[in-house]
């Protein structure tokens, strides 16, 4: 497995492991390819923008991508998705992704990563795992247009 930073040539490819992976138990979404790609390269195309593929064999296995933003203090990091092919996870690719995109980003000096998933969930397990914690002063507000 190669891991390395994303690049918009991978952003096809990823958008089609998006949709199987989302399509799946807990989240059964039901995303369009092109819907998905769109979602990608707004996100590839924000100032900040980084992310990392996980290669093996030509094919990828897993993605992470978000972009950093000025905060009052320092920069911080919104991971806006991730996902990794629905039969390798659990295999130890997810933590690779996080592992590297936590250094990479160190590097670059963004002090926090913050991110949204579903709650108790999975993914929920997962990102705790890689040392994420609930904020005990932050809740996501919703308000349908």
């Amino acid at each position: 497995m190669h891991l390395q930073p994303i690049q918009s040539g991978h952003l096809r490819e990823c958008s089609n492991l998006f949709v199987s992976v989302f399509s799946n138990p807990p989240w059964n979404e039901t995303w369009k390819q092109e819907v998905a790609l769109r979602r990608l390269k707004d996100c590839y195309n924000t100032p900040g923008s980084y992310g990392i593929v996980a290669i093996a064999e030509n094919k990828i296995f897993g993605f992470a991508i978000g972009y950093a933003e000025a905060w009052h203090t320092d920069k911080h990091f919104y991971l806006k998705e991730m996902c990794v092919q629905s039969t390798n996870q659990r295999s130890g690719i997810g933590t690779q992704i996080m592992d590297v995109l936590h250094q990479d980003l160190a590097s670059k000096g963004i002090s926090m990563i913050y991110l949204l998933t579903m709650r108790d969930s999975p993914a929920a397990a997962f990102y705790e795992k890689c040392g994420f914690s609930n904020h005990p002063k932050i809740t996501m507000m919703l308000k349908t247009a």
